[in-house]
């Protein structure tokens, strides 16, 4: 039997290939994503055990918590007696202080700003030094700099050369050596500045104190016994950690910002592999129906049903080996470019030697068999099912629409729609929204035949202009409603996951700009150009900008973490003096030292104005702030936050000290033209520091629904195209089934031309059905969505009419696209040997 299986399957390889591809493209998107996010999980975990190499324990201020939405939360320095302290402790062979902050590189009258951090620290020599020298020397006086090996390969810097870097005070200072990381020439997409001791000391701003110290064990030493006396030494208000339980903490904070990369790169890999399996289950059926005649033959010589269900989920199992194999070894070259693509859009993942772990192999080659012999499972049942004398006299046409099939699925194509209507009233949840949609998918799947000749039918008029050509390709889509419903659903699935994600980003991308633009009146806003919520402007940016005679008020903002029981919120920090200045906002009661929430916050946590809410900062631990005010929904969303605060009451429990954005209302008389070039002008010393105008200031913060939507629409092309291989392979299929139909046609007159026409019509009307059903489907449960978001998003349900209408129009060309290949194929058929095939 399996001898058979596999001559079986060498025999068709041809009418298989594009199912086999399809398999190819979904595996490969699979162990690509894995490949990809487990490159950078092994990426991370090397940089932070290198960073505590040769170390035993790091000394830190106490905080209640060490990062939060995988940034890492800044800490007080810790005062200069300390390094005593803990080299007085017995079994400590070492304890070295470390300085370690932001310093921008400018080098040949140039900032030089990373995607990533630009890191300043202070040198520690190895082997406790994560930072090893690969050219020149160690800095020591305090005007010498070293660069990291992979920022001076870039940028051109030498040593010797002249380097100037700033933090809260400037070094002018020269290049003495080039250092490597470990075994790499630097940090990824990042700058490195190594200066002495004092010298960063004195740029950070430390006085004499230092951000952590690096502490090393006596020989003979246990490290847990010396962090128990390190601690016991220091008292409460220190944190010893052993280094690898730092190194492995700070890479999983890191790591959580992978998170969501990978479940939608795994969601979209799952999109595909779904429209694949509409392909493979409609090749399987196609060819089962045109091998009814040998399935007989086997039936007749004894083989049994079961072994006919065998052969026909051994040809599947077999296809889903080779194209899981294909797809895994692909998947290499895939995490290569997913990290490109990513990039491109703006996310940046650590690079370094591709991981192809032994799960990423288990679920490559698991994923793809399964996927595969559950979508041969229907036509190798309804194979088995054949009685021997009622196949060899059975045709290829069409099975009956079961009944019980199609009031099923209408049935729950009806509560789908139910559903997810109610979801555009604004009634139900995002569970019952998701619920209602695969019910939806589910009943459309099921009724699918018995609407697919009526949808053809009414869609299909317009091809009644090309004549008899159109006439026919309308009847042939609608007189085998099943390969067509099943074509068609493939490709709609996947418009509907593009229609779902542009209607969806683009209601809050307008929200977004409609609440900033009702809330904030500030003419300019400094923000910082990499956009970090959790700072990137200095003080002085501020102090600068205020000082300018053009400028009537400048406003602080600043973004901070903090924990909500096991949960992490986010917050915003506002000066109530200066606030109703530049937004429409009075926020006077924060004055006190409370807190303002979203009123959909305090509906939902029951609370109101006068009761307290415990907030746990990593700086003070845990606090009770009262309720001083609750904000509409809408002014919340432009502040972005539920939570707003006091600068003073931030400045209490976060020892961050960068300001987030900057909103400038300009003085009387002052165009605003003038007063962005003027503001440019004054901080043209401070690179990172980005003025931007209300549309600027809108485009920086949807840039993150921009990236997303860009990158997910590039990603669902990928299934959209395995959808349109559906439309190729089934019509192909189709013409070795309809050889003799196209052979009759041809004998009364059809030209090729016209049988080309005929096919590529059928093409593009099979992928208007599609069309018509997912971008309905898309916008409906978009819609539903945004709804059903509420007070999350305040958004209002906007369609994106032009990008709705290019994805229409894109797909009805490449519908004609996919019928090129069978247009071809049908019109080269030879007319007698057509009419002479059985």
């Amino acid at each position: 039997m399996w001898r058979l299986i596999v001559r079986n399957t060498l025999a068709r390889r041809g009418r298989l290939a594009l199912t086999m591809l399809a398999v190819v493209l979904g595996i490969t998107f699979v162990s690509g994503a894995l490949i990809l996010t487990d490159t950078s999980r092994q990426v991370l975990d090397d940089q932070f055990r290198t960073a505590n190499a040769g170390v035993d324990l790091v000394v830190r201020d106490a905080a209640a918590f060490g990062s939060a939405m995988g940034v890492e939360v800044e800490r007080d320095p810790l005062p200069p007696d300390t390094v005593d302290r803990v080299r007085s402790v017995p079994g400590v062979a070492s304890a070295a202080p470390v300085a370690r902050g932001q310093g921008l590189i400018v080098a040949g009258g140039r900032a030089i700003v990373p995607p990533g951090r630009s890191l300043l620290q202070s040198w520690i020599e190895p082997p406790a030094g994560a930072f090893t020298l690969r050219a020149g020397r160690a800095p020591a006086a305090g005007g010498e700099v070293v660069v990291d090996a992979a920022t001076a390969d870039r940028y051109g810097i030498t040593v010797g050369e002249a380097v100037t870097v700033r933090a809260k005070t400037d070094l002018a200072g020269r290049v003495v050596g080039l250092a490597g990381f470990g075994d790499r020439p630097g940090l990824p997409d990042s700058t490195v500045a190594l200066v002495s001791l004092p010298a960063a000391q004195r740029m950070l701003g430390l006085n004499g104190g230092s951000t952590e110290l690096a502490v090393s064990a006596a020989d003979g030493v246990d490290p847990n016994a010396l962090q128990r006396r390190v601690a016991a030494a220091l008292g409460s208000g220190y944190e010893v950690t052993a280094s690898r339980d730092l190194a492995a903490a700070d890479a999983a904070a890191a790591q959580n910002q992978l998170g969501f990369l990978r479940v939608m790169l795994l969601a979209l890999a799952a999109a595909g592999l779904l429209v694949g399996a509409f392909l493979i289950a409609n090749t399987f059926s196609i060819v089962v129906s045109q091998r009814v005649h040998e399935l007989a033959v086997l039936r007749a010589a004894g083989a049994t049903g079961r072994q006919v269900l065998a052969s026909v989920l051994g040809e599947a199992l077999l296809i889903g080996l080779v194209a899981s194999a294909a797809g895994l070894a692909a998947g290499v070259g895939a995490a290569a470019g997913l990290r490109r693509l990513t990039a491109a859009f703006g996310i940046l993942l650590p690079d370094g030697g591709m991981v192809l772990g032994g799960r990423t192999v288990a679920l490559s080659f698991g994923i793809g068999v399964l996927v595969t012999v559950l979508a041969a499972l229907g036509p190798a049942r309804r194979a088995a099912r054949v009685a021997p004398v009622e196949a060899m006299r059975r045709s290829t046409a069409a099975e009956p629409i079961g009944a019980t099939r199609t009031i099923g699925g209408t049935t729950l194509t009806i509560a789908g729609a139910a559903g997810v209507t109610a979801a555009i009233l604004g009634a139900g949840g995002l569970a019952v929204l998701g619920a209602s949609a695969a019910a939806l998918v589910i009943g459309l799947t099921m009724a699918a035949p018995a609407l697919t000749p009526r949808a053809a039918r009414v869609l299909g008029r317009p091809l009644h202009a090309l004549g008899m050509p159109g006439r026919l390709a309308r009847a042939s889509a609608a007189r085998t409603p099943r390969r067509t419903a099943a074509t068609a659903l493939g490709l709609a699935l996947g418009l509907a996951l593009v229609s779902f994600t542009a209607v969806l980003a683009t209601s809050v991308r307008n929200a977004v700009r409609q609440s900033y633009a009702e809330v904030i009146s500030a003419d300019l806003v400094v923000e910082s150009s990499r956009n970090e919520m959790l700072g990137g402007l200095p003080m002085s940016v501020h102090h600068h900008v205020a000082a300018l005679p053009q400028v009537a008020v400048a406003s602080r903002v600043r973004y901070g973490h903090w924990k909500d029981g096991q949960m992490t919120q986010a917050l915003t920090a506002v000066d109530p003096d200066t606030l109703p200045r530049v937004t429409t906002l009075r926020l006077d009661a924060l004055r006190s030292g409370g807190v303002a929430l979203a009123a959909h916050v305090a509906a939902e946590r029951g609370v109101a104005v006068g009761d307290t809410l415990a907030m746990t900062f990593s700086r003070t631990g845990t606090q009770r702030l009262p309720i001083v005010a609750l904000l509409p929904d809408r002014d919340a969303q432009a502040l972005q936050t539920d939570y707003a605060i006091s600068l003073d009451t931030y400045a209490r429990n976060y020892a961050e000290d960068m300001d987030a954005s900057v909103f400038v209302k300009l003085a009387d008389g002052v165009p605003a033209a003038e007063g962005l070039r003027t503001l440019r002008a004054a901080l043209q010393d401070n690179p990172i520091a980005e003025v931007r105008d209300q549309a600027a200031a809108v485009a920086g913060r949807t840039r993150t629904v921009d990236q997303v939507l860009g990158l997910v629409t590039v990603l669902l092309l990928l299934t959209i195209a395995i959808a349109l291989l559906g439309i190729t392979n089934t019509l192909a299929l189709s013409i070795v089934e309809r050889t003799r139909e196209i052979g009759m046609l041809r004998a009364v007159g059809m030209t090729r031309a016209q049988l080309r026409t005929m096919v590529r019509a059928e093409a593009v009307l099979i992928a208007a059905l599609a069309t018509a059903a997912g971008v309905a489907l898309g916008v409906a449960c978009g819609a539903g969505a945004v709804r059903l978001l509420g007070d999350a998003v305040q958004a209002a349900v906007v369609l994106p009419v032009g990008r709705l209408a290019s994805i229409v129009a894109v797909t009805l060309g490449a519908g004609m696209v996919a019928g090129l290949l069978p247009a071809r194929r049908a019109a080269r058929l030879d007319v007698l040997s057509a009419i002479a095939n059985p």
